[in-house]
Order: structure tokens, then sequence, then C-alpha cells
């Protein structure tokens, strides 16, 4: 980690931070290999040191936002791309604003040579599919790093599908492997850059027109949790709110508790959609570190999972779900005893 960047990254100075990266240019450095072996190594610290509670929401903003906006200036130096390349659109999925990822593969991509549209975080659904039906590229690439983002996106993705274009798809909410992938229509998972590189020459240029995935009850459920957890969310925190009020204060993990449990409502949904288990079990202990890591009280994680079992009274698939990720300890945030 070049010391002067990571310094002006953790107080925020672009500046700074930009001298840093033009002075890495200067000796000869390329985009890629600094974005490789600088930008996308300190995101990943920003990350750790907002999991362990050492930096803010805020801060965390701040340091992304200095990396994306040096991506986009590296990616300036590339050539223009011949005409008579491929198109592809690039973007996150719906619900996801973690967009350095995605950015970093489009300049990648066009480092490669390829055309490409970036369209950032969070696109419309509508919207995007009218983009790829007027533009008609080689291929869509969707970047997702929140596993609560991906219960909605069968629909978008099997329309796509539909017309015969591929859907490539990546990033940490896709587990390291295609079944999540699968399970939502994609045509194909690509771990990394490289990845994404080598399926685009190996797909062919339109896939047969797949047929949109079959729903069922577990679709149902998720589509469930999704229209009403603007109504569950508020009814978990209030609770929490009124049970650990200490003199009309709140503790310090208090601050960010309403989007998470935002979040877990959001990969249950994910669980079901994909019939991967493993997304619950692995929120419940994502939850367990925050919490812990921003001192939490013992069985903090467990009262949040009995709140939200309540609501899902009904549903049992969603209820088997929450109750197969129930664990004696969550990352420094034990378990009340029995």
């Amino acid at each position: 980690m070049d010391e002067e960047y990571w310094k002006a990254l953790s107080v925020g100075d672009r500046h700074a931070a930009m001298a840093a990266v033009k002075r890495l240019r200067e000796s000869g450095r390329s985009t890629l290999e600094i974005v490789d072996e600088l930008i996308v190594p300190a995101q990943a610290r920003v990350g750790d040191l907002w999991l362990d509670g050492e930096w803010t929401v805020s801060q965390e903003h701040a340091a992304t936002a200095i990396n994306e906006g040096l991506v986009h200036w590296l990616g300036s130096f590339a050539p223009p791309p011949d005409p008579s390349r491929p198109l592809v659109l690039v973007s996150c999925i719906e619900g996801e604003r973690h967009a350095l990822p995605a950015l970093v593969v489009a300049e990648t991509l066009r480092v490669a040579g390829y055309r490409v549209d970036y369209l950032g975080g969070d696109p419309e659904p509508h919207d995007l599919l009218s983009e790829v039906l007027v533009r008609k590229p080689r291929a869509v690439l969707f970047s997702a790093s929140l596993t609560s983002s991906l219960a909605s996106q069968k629909g978008l993705f099997g329309s796509i599908g539909a017309i015969g274009i591929p859907v490539i798809v990546g990033g940490r909410a896709f587990g390291g492997d295609e079944r999540r992938a699968r399970a939502l229509g994609a045509s194909a998972y690509a771990r990394t850059v490289g990845d994404v590189l080598r399926v685009l020459e190996e797909l062919p240029p339109r896939t047969s027109a797949a047929p949109r995935p079959e729903e069922g009850p577990a679709d149902a459920e998720a589509a469930w949790i999704l229209g009403f957890r603007s109504q569950i969310t508020p009814h978990v925190v209030r609770t929490l709110g009124h049970r650990h009020a200490v003199d009309g204060s709140r503790p310090a993990w208090w601050i960010e508790v309403e989007g998470h449990v935002d979040h877990v409502l959001g990969c249950l949904a994910a669980a079901l959609v994909t019939g991967d288990e493993s997304i619950i079990v692995e929120v419940r202990h994502w939850l367990g570190q925050v919490l812990g890591r921003r001192g939490g009280p013992p069985g903090l994680v467990g009262e949040i999972w009995d709140l939200l079992a309540g609501p899902l009274r009904g549903h049992p698939l969603a209820r088997v779900f929450l109750a197969g990720a129930a664990a004696p300890t969550d990352g420094g945030v034990p378990e009340a005893s029995a």
C-alpha cells in the first residue's frame, strides 16, 4: 500500500490522493496496475475499517468517492475504442450502490478495447431494459456486493435473456461460484475481471432465448418480504429502541441498526429466491460482527432474529431459513443463556 495515498484517503484529501496517483503514473505504472495494486486494495481496507467500527459511514463514503473519481480519471487515458469492437453494458444491479467494482470492470474492458456503456449504481430496471433494447449490446454485465440486492433481479435477468443477450454477473454477493447466478437466470458468472474477458470471448454473440425461470412458493414469500420490509424494519427498530433506551440516549451499535435490519430482510428474500440457505447464515454472522464491534449487548442478534420471525407467520419457508441460521454465538454478541 502506498503510504502517501493511504494517508490522503484516510483524511479525505482528494488532491493529495490525486498527487500520489500522478506520481505512480509518471513512474511508469499502467492504469490497470494502479487500479489493481493500489485502489482496489485500498477500498478493501476501507471496508474492513468500517466493519471493525474504526471508521464511520461518512469516512467510508468520502474515501470511496475519491477511489471512484480516480478510477474515472485513470480510465480517461484509454484510447478511443474501434467502432467495430463489441459494445458491452456494465452496471450495478438495482439497489446496489457499491459502484466501484462495476467501474473497475468497465475501465478494464475499455483498456482491452471494448466499447463500454457504464450505467453506474442502482439503475432503474425499466430504463436499463430500454437501453438494452435500443443499444443491443454484446452482453450486459452486472456487479453486486450486497447480497440483499439479489432477490429482485430474476425478472430483469429473465427479460434480457429472453431477447438472447447474455447476462454476466459477478461480485461478492454471488458467493464465489455460479449457483446464485444460475438461480437468478444469468448466462454466466465471472469471479474476476480476467474471467469477464474470458467469458466475453467464449459466449456466443447471442444466446438462445431462455425461458423465464418458473416462480414457486419461495419466490412468493420473497416478494412478500420485499413488499413489506418497509413496515417490518421500523417495527423491529422501534421495539429495540424501547428495550434498549438508556435515559433517552442511544448506544453506538444503534446508529446504523435500521439499515442492518433492512439488509437482513433483503438477504432473507435473496436466500429464498436463490434457494441458498447459506446467505442467511452468512448475514447472521456478519450482523454479529458488526454489532459486536460496536458494543452490542449479549443476545442482541438473537433478539433481532426473534423480532423478525414474528411478522413472518404464515411464511413457513422464511421462518425455516431464519431458524436454520440460529447459532449459539454471533461474532462477539453472544446469545442469551437458556
